[in-house]
């Protein structure tokens, strides 16, 4: 398999590396995934809906969307599930949002967090995988844990209600990730991972 012939392997996922150590002893490079600034700018200017929420995943029992299914009568806005879209158009649904949810069971690093950021679009989501290594709590977002549906309903609608600090944290979720995980911040380590594989 890839894990003995390789001469290196690489994960986006602290999570993941951590993992095959523990239970393998199979060393990965960490390498963080970056995100597309220049197709993200592309998305057209849309109007902001107060009270929309967005989902941005696959419709499937890991990513908790039932959990979110179910309480979608206590929650003080609307949900859009943006499961099977296109890209563009489930990043339009997300920049026109006033919240995404990540609701996940089980998670690696979900790259809608990363583009919700970028938009300055405010992230509820659970403190599964490597969730909390992105997301700070109070901070960058709003983390809950994992299959509490109360501790869900009361997190996406006080984002909802406190939107001077939402629009804080978006703003500071927005300098995070233009700090770390974009091209420009992220080429110079794969340039210098790909030397030292090359020369090494």
């Amino acid at each position: 398999t890839a894990l003995t012939w390789a001469d290196k392997l690489t994960t986006d996922s602290k999570i993941t590396q951590k993992t095959y150590k523990e239970r393998s002893g199979v060393d990965f490079e960490y390498l963080p995934s970056p995100i597309d600034t220049e197709k993200l700018d592309e998305i057209s200017d849309v109007e902001k809906k107060g009270k929309q929420i967005v989902y941005v995943g696959r419709d499937s029992y890991e990513k908790g969307i039932d959990i979110l299914r179910n309480i979608e009568s206590k929650i003080h806005g609307k949900i859009v599930y943006c499961t099977n879209l296109p890209w563009k158009q489930a990043m339009k649904n997300l920049k026109a949002s006033s919240v995404l949810v990540v609701p996940s069971r089980m998670e690696s690093l979900p790259q809608s967090i990363k583009e919700a950021f970028f938009l300055r679009v405010p992230v509820v989501a659970t403190s599964v995988g490597d969730i909390p290594n992105l997301v700070q709590n109070d901070v960058t977002g709003i983390l809950i844990p994992p299959n509490d549906a109360d501790l869900l309903v009361r997190a996406i609608n006080l984002s909802l209600e406190q939107k001077e600090k939402s629009t804080k944290m978006a703003a500071l979720a927005y300098d995070y990730i233009m700090n770390n995980f974009t091209w420009k911040t992220l080429l110079p380590k794969y340039i210098e991972f790909y030397e030292k594989l090359t020369i090494g």
